[in-house]
Parts: C-alpha cells; structure tokens; sequence
C-alpha cells in the first residue's frame, strides 16, 4: 500500500512539472493561461487543508523556538530543562505575554526531544495538592498525563521514551510515557493561591526534575538531587516565527514536521495531496524550485487559513442558553477534527483533556445579550451544586477583547473554591456577583468579582479533576442574569 502511495505521489509531481513545461512550448496562449490557473487553485485548495492540518506544527515551532532561544519573556530554559512562568509565581492582570492566563495554577514547562535520547522524570511528593504533567506532541495533542488524577500524590520517577522504546523499565522507576513525535512540549500545574505561591514554587515546583536516563542510572536514589543540565545533542531546529504564518514559509515548517513522524493511518490521503503540492512528508519543500503557480497557491491559502483561523476563534463555543458554552468532548485528543485543533492551538498550546479539567465559557448572559462592564450580573449555585471539581474550581473575569485579566480596586480576578470569605446565602446557595461598582450588601461585596465600565466580559470556569457528569458535558453552570 505504502508503495502505491508513493508512486502516485511521484506521478503527480512528475505530471505537474512536465505539464508546466509542456505549457510553455507547445500550448497556446489560453491553454496555459487556464492550466496556469488550475495549478494555483490546486494548490491552494490543498494548502488550505495544509494550514489547518499544519497550524500545530506551527504554534509548537514557534513555541519552541522562542523558549529554548531566550526569546520568549518568563519561561525560557533550553531543553531538558523547566521554565518557570512569571518568575514562579501566579499570573494575574500583569500577565500578558500568553492569551487566557490562568491564575489558578503555577506554570511551569519544558521541551525535550525524546527520539534515542530516553529521559526520566522526577515528580516531588505533593501531599494535598492538586498537580498535572501534561505532555503534548507535535500535532498538540496531549499524549499522556501524569497528575493526581492519574498517579495520585506520592510522586516518584517515570521513564520518558519515543515510541519505539522495547527495554525493561529501569530500577526504581514506576513508569512509562511513550511518545508518538521526536519532541514533547511538557507543561506541569501546581493548585496555588496568593498566600502560598511563593512556598508553592520553592518546595514543590523547583523540585520536579528531567535527568537523562544514563545519569539517572548512575545513582537512582538521588537522581531527584541533580541539577537540571540543558539536553544535549538536540537536532537543529527549523527557523520559525509569526513573521512568516501568512506567507509560503509556513509551509517549510510544516514539511520539516511532517518529515520527522509517521502520519496517522487515516491522514495517508492526506499526506499524498501535500506531497503533490510540495510540502509533504516524502518531499522536501523549497519554494525557489516549485513552479511559480504552486508558490503563488500556497501563498493565497496561507493567508487565507490564517484569516479564517483568526476570524473563527472569536466566535464563542455553543451555548446551553443560561450563557456558557463547553468545549467539545474529545478536547485536547481531537482524532481527524482537523479544524477543531486548529482552532484550539491558534488560542494557544497547553488545552488539557476533560478528564484532567473543564472549561465552560461565557460571553453573553441568559438573554443572549454580551456581558459587559455596564451591567451587573449574577451566577448562583444552589445549595450542594457548586462546580462538580474533585480538586477544585474558579470563575476568573478577562476583558473579552484582549483575554487578558484586568486591575480593579481590590485586585481580584478571580473567586471560587479556595478563595477566603466567601459567603453562603440563608438557603445555602451561592451567589457570585460581577459589576464595576462595589456592591453594598455585605454577602454580595464578599463574593464580588469586579469587572470595568466600559469593558467586553469574557467569564471562564475552571473545574479541576471533574465529576464524571462534568467530564461527558453533561453539567450545566448557572445561568449568568443581568440584574441592572
């Protein structure tokens, strides 16, 4: 079948470059005019499924890149070792450097390229705390979690290996991730508040560690001890940069990926078309050999993919009615949803999967109306249904248009689960408040989320290590009522 596959792909090539030949002898005047046409439009057709198909090799290039280099503002660190977002401590409205901060949780992250170079890491004891590693590979999909939800909190050393690994597991080691690309992006959470995130990111999160396998080897019971060392012998990597998302280069980014994996089975066909227009797997793309029709296709469908991406994202995920809206249920896996994780990491890298947290979103209230800082609203849980987080769980107010946090008069962002002075209604319920004007009414001002006037709302509930329910979508938050 793989021979069939690549046969066909090099009759294409071959027809393509012989036909344009053929065009400038022996046709007429017309006739290369529409065979002119006709290759620009195939290749942009095709290079519109390759920017959406491509977008994650992309977004993780250009992560990559700006990380290990320096370039990036609060977590750089070479590979093999972590980066620590806003120096180790929690974002707040500051925080602008990544869209949608999250100021729940410390960051922190690190790249590591796993092919012939085995790694192990090392988790901490974490006691109470709610914690994630998260690893995600080149098509930004999250491979393996190693979390309270999946090892719970003793901690311990696990083998990280490309997918190809065969051999025992090393001694003292209590398991295995194997991954399916070269390079994994890793991006650890740590359950925080601001009394104890400093203590948070000394004890716990400067103690997580990645060791190459042969020094672990060497001493196994105090690997954790080592210093974190930069990973040697990394491939070069593939120069990327938002500079060139609208333009042909995207697709040398994308052929540098697609080169280094074995495409899913399902994406094969897939895979011919990018080959016959230049950029796939078993081509290697060079826009100075490619006929000018071809470059010029590529061009339009790479400023064309990124318009659609670009105007798509702002339109908010489908409501329940009550004004939030959930994102779907193979988040973060995707499967051939090739537009829905095109969407996902045009907002960024990072999206975890339901099981380990859910995010319902909400732009507009009960009516329908978009929340704004004009008005005041409500969210009330009834007594005993407050988000169904076995961890916990947040509401945090960003500015819609920008999706960053915003300063108020008493510097709150966010309230929920682990925020101090909430208070309960008579009945038991819970009623969050968010207006640009301090509440008078003693319950509301202690549950106050401030919001400015003027402003487009953006509300994201967070529900760490959810129910079940939650997990298939099948909670549904309070509505969101304007009362003035």
């Amino acid at each position: 079948m793989m021979h069939r596959v690549k046969r066909a792909v090099l009759l294409a090539l071959c027809l393509l470059t012989s036909l344009a030949q053929a065009a400038d002898k022996g046709w007429s005047e017309e006739q290369q005019k529409h065979f002119g046409q006709s290759m620009t439009d195939f290749s942009r057709s095709v290079g519109m499924l390759g920017y959406l198909y491509g977008i994650p090799f992309f977004e993780f290039a250009v992560a990559e890149m700006r990380q290990v280099k320096g370039i990036a503002k609060d977590n750089s660190a070479p590979h093999g070792v972590f980066g620590y977002f806003n120096g180790g401590r929690l974002s707040d409205h500051t925080t602008t450097w990544f869209g949608v901060p999250n100021p729940d949780v410390l960051y922190a992250s690190a790249w590591l390229y796993v092919k012939d170079n085995p790694y192990v890491i090392y988790i901490p004891p974490m006691e109470k705390i709610w914690y994630s590693v998260q690893f995600e590979n080149y098509y930004t999909v999250d491979e393996a979690y190693l979390s309270s939800r999946t090892i719970g909190q003793q901690g311990g050393y696990y083998l990280i290996t490309y997918k190809d690994w065969d051999k025992p597991l090393p001694p003292g080691v209590q398991g295995h991730v194997k991954l399916s690309t070269p390079t994994t992006w890793i991006l650890t959470r740590i359950e925080a508040t601001r009394d104890n995130e400093r203590e948070r990111h000394e004890k716990y999160e400067r103690k997580f560690r990645l060791i190459d396998l042969a020094s672990y080897l060497k001493d196994p019971a105090n690997a954790r001890n080592l210093p974190q060392t930069p990973q040697k012998n990394v491939p070069p990597l593939v120069d990327a940069s938002y500079d060139i998302r609208e333009s042909v280069d995207f697709f040398k980014v994308v052929n540098h990926h697609l080169r280094q994996i074995d495409a899913p089975r399902e994406d094969k066909g897939l895979m011919a078309l990018f080959d016959a227009a230049g950029f796939g797997p078993n081509v290697v793309f060079d826009s100075q050999k490619l006929p000018g029709q071809t470059v010029a296709g590529l061009e339009q469908a790479a400023k064309e993919g990124f318009r659609f991406l670009d105007t798509m994202r702002a339109r908010p995920m489908a409501g329940n009615g009550g004004g939030w809206g959930t994102a779907p249920r193979h988040m973060g896996l995707f499967g051939q949803d090739y537009v829905l994780r095109a969407l996902c990491v045009f907002g960024g890298l990072g999206g975890n999967i339901p099981e380990e947290s859910v995010y319902p979103n909400a732009y507009s209230d009960s009516e329908g109306r978009l929340l704004s800082g004009d008005h005041d609203y409500t969210i009330t849980f009834p007594k005993g249904q407050t988000p169904p987080a076995l961890a916990f769980w947040s509401i945090t107010l960003m500015d819609s248009t920008t999706h960053f946090m915003v300063d108020n008069l008493i510097h709150r962002n966010h309230v929920g689960s682990n925020t101090r002075g909430l208070k309960y209604n008579p009945d038991g319920s819970l009623t969050i408040h968010v207006s640009a004007k301090e509440p008078q009414d003693p319950i509301l001002r202690a549950n106050w989320l401030p919001s400015l006037p003027g402003m487009g709302i953006h509300l994201i509930m967070r529900i760490y290590q959810p129910t079940q329910e939650a997990v298939e979508g099948k909670y549904t938050p309070p509505p969101v009522v304007r009362v003035r």
